[in-house]
């Protein structure tokens, strides 16, 4: 296959997916494959897909950091027709299944240990309420700073204003990674986060940051 042709084929998307947003991953997986588009890598910040217009699959995620037979494992999953495509750094194992029209749904759902789904997501969120925690503690202490500099110097110093700013924006993303969280325990879907906007947004704090102290 000549190079034009095999960039013709293969896409990369940029999404990131939180350890706990398995189910928003398949159902971005799932869409992409109804478009010809099947999953073949999935990285932190990059997914792979290769065009394969002859072809529908349905994918599905367990999530699980402690599997003790990989060959079992595996093959306990090939025995209802699941192929597996991957297992990343997120202990997320992808299995895909050729999509067949006028199977139900429940023919395309994986068995998964539902307390470990449930353990699993009761220590992100506890993870991310303390990192909220934290980064909130520092906003304090951020406008303590502020305010005891405009009190001393009469102005305020724009390389101590940017911190609060940014440690508010950190807030913001744990806080609402911990509600995402919490919807997902009591069986609801959370509004899905951009976190490159929030990366966009917080690169632009810190070159007004820089800006700001070389002059």
């Amino acid at each position: 296959m000549k190079k034009n042709d095999a960039e013709k084929t293969v896409k990369k998307r940029h999404s990131l997916f939180m350890r706990w947003e398995f189910d928003a991953a398949a159902d971005e997986f799932n869409q992409m494959s109804e478009n010809g588009w099947q999953l073949v890598r999935c990285k932190p910040f990059t997914q792979t897909y290769v065009y394969n217009p002859d072809v529908t699959y349905r994918y599905q995620i367990d999530c699980n950091d402690t599997v003790s037979d990989p060959a079992r494992y595996l093959q306990t999953f090939a025995e209802g027709g699941w192929i597996p495509v991957m297992s990343n750094w997120g202990g997320w194992h992808i299995f895909a299944k050729k999509y067949v029209p006028g199977q139900p749904e429940e023919a395309y759902m994986i068995y998964t240990d539902e307390q470990s789904r449930k353990e699993m997501l009761r220590r992100s969120r506890r993870l991310v309420g303390f990192i909220a925690v934290l980064w909130g503690i520092c906003l304090l202490y951020g406008v303590y700073r502020v305010i005891t500099g405009v009190m001393e110097s009469g102005k305020s110093d724009m390389t101590v204003c940017w911190t609060p700013v940014l440690q508010a924006l950190n807030v913001y993303l744990f806080s609402r990674w911990y509600f995402s969280v919490r919807s997902l325990e009591k069986g609801k879907k959370p509004r899905r986060f951009h976190f490159l906007v929030f990366v966009v947004i917080a690169a632009l704090i810190i070159i007004a940051s820089l800006v700001s102290i070389l002059r």
